[in-house]
């Protein structure tokens, strides 16, 4: 009996152990990933009225945007977007686009993992799939330098 309970305590405090260092390091990866998705924003080109008011006309796509991202595309489809905004709005595209691939399930991601190795590789491969799937028309929504920006997160990220 004394053995099992000190087994049931060395596991328990090997498990308290285990999340007191997990925690801080979730919380640091998310926001390097943060960090990240905001410097592939700030690299790309401009975030054009045209690409926001597409990406917005996506069902699929604009049910996954958070209230802010989506506030923040609707200024830029406006026009009336600052700088600050229109980065908002790309790096909320990108990461829009990597929800989408999430939640089309492990297939879907482990093929975008293989083809995420090279930009025409990974082109080819969204333009391959069904053209009423949604990530194909936000692919397609998105202009050419959000597009390598997406590739760019997807094949550092994955």
């Amino acid at each position: 009996m004394k053995r099992n309970i000190l087994r049931v305590s060395a596991a328990t405090a090997m498990a308290a152990v285990a999340f007191s260092i997990a925690e801080p390091a979730a919380s640091a990866v998310e926001h390097h990933r943060t960090e990240n998705l905001v410097a592939a924003a700030e690299a790309g080109a401009e975030f054009g009225a045209a690409e926001a008011r597409t990406l917005l006309n996506v069902p699929k796509f604009r049910a996954e945007l958070a209230p802010e991202a989506e506030a923040a595309l609707h200024a830029v489809a406006d026009g009336s977007a600052t700088q600050e905004e229109r980065i908002a709005a790309r790096a909320s595209a990108i990461s829009t686009f990597w929800n989408l691939l999430k939640k089309a399930g492990p297939s879907v991601v482990k093929a975008a993992k293989k083809a995420a190795g090279k930009f025409d590789t990974f082109r080819n491969w969204v333009n391959g799939l069904p053209w009423y799937n949604p990530i194909k028309l936000a692919w397609q929504a998105a202009g050419a330098e959000t597009q390598y920006q997406i590739w760019k997160y997807v094949h550092d990220h994955i």
